[in-house]
This record gives structure tokens, C-alpha cells and sequence, in this order.
């Protein structure tokens, strides 16, 4: 593998996380959250679609983002309150598989087209690694708000689910 085809595969790699932890929720633990005054599981994974699709927009130099929200937006939209994420699992792993799909085949382009400056960054590959951090940080505030909800899952099936994405298996 060569090196653009490992940093996909971070990608892609990541986005399965996403999808393992999305697994674990049920409609009742969308409301769960990693602290009193945090974001509910269910405003986490609609605020990484939202992130995906904002962030391509910018760096694709698009008037709108690609794709339908996980958001109902009420009020002015002005107001965190005013964004009611969906509650339909299936609804959001759908979009989230769109937005993954949307942002790792851009930034290939990008690659194969040796694009430099997009958007607001240096290089497709900061523009992909932004994005790697970010899912990560939700990622672990997810599995925190699973823990004080009660349902962590166990070591085992943590790294199976989790860190062994990014090793060989045994």
C-alpha cells in the first residue's frame, strides 16, 4: 500500500469506528451524555455529519454543503437549542456513510490531481487529518457518555470495535 492509499484507509478505517460505536446505541441511549452539561450521543454523531459536509464545503470552495443535515433546525437557528438531531439510527448511519464516502473520494481527487491549498488549508492531506482528529475526540467523549450511561462495552469487545481497526490481526 502505497502512501495516499494508507491515508484512505485512516479514513476509512476511522469511519468504521464511527459506525462500530453507532452499533452499540440504541434509540434510548441517543440521549445519553459524557457530561451534565455536554452534548447528547445522538447531537454528537448528527454535529460529525454536520462537521464532514461544512468542512468539504470550505475546502471544495462550495456555496452549501452536499447531502441532507441529521439536524432539524427550529427558531432562527441561531441557538446550539435550535438543532434537534434525529433520532432515527437508521437515518444516521446512512448519512453517516454519505459524508464518509463524500469526504475520503474528495480528497483522493484532490490527491490524484496534486490539489496543494484547499480551502483554508495547506494540503488535502491537513484537510483529512483535521477531520481524523475531530471524529476521534467525539469519539472517545461517545464511548464516555456510553460508560456513565451504563453501557460501556466490555474490554473486549471495546477493542475489537475500537483499536483493533488500526492494528493487523493476530
Amino acid at each position: 500500500m502505497n502512501a495516499t492509499e494508507a491515508l484512505l484507509e485512516s479514513w476509512d478505517r476511522q469511519c468504521r469506528i464511527i459506525d462500530n460505536l453507532v452499533g452499540l446505541i440504541t434509540p434510548d441511549l441517543l440521549n445519553a451524555k459524557p457530561d451534565p452539561n455536554g452534548w447528547t450521543i445522538g447531537f454528537h454523531l448528527a454535529h460529525l455529519h454536520s462537521t464532514r459536509r461544512y468542512w468539504h464545503m470550505n475546502a471544495a470552495g462550495l456555496e452549501a454543503p452536499v447531502g441532507p443535515s441529521l439536524y432539524t433546525v427550529t427558531g432562527s437557528g441561531e441557538s446550539e437549542s435550535d438543532y434537534i438531531p434525529s433520532s432515527d439510527l437508521a437515518e444516521i448511519r446512512s448519512r453517516l456513510a454519505d459524508s464518509a464516502a463524500l469526504v475520503r473520494n474528495w480528497t483522493e481527487e484532490q490527491i490524484n490531481a496534486d490539489a496543494q491549498k484547499v480551502g483554508n488549508y495547506d494540503h488535502p492531506v491537513f484537510y483529512l487529518q483535521h477531520m481524523l482528529w475531530h471524529e476521534g475526540w467525539h469519539a472517545g467523549l461517545i464511548v464516555l457518555a456510553l460508560r456513565l450511561a451504563g453501557h460501556e462495552p466490555p474490554e473486549e469487545q471495546e477493542c475489537a470495535l475500537i483499536w483493533d481497526q488500526w492494528r493487523l490481526p493476530d
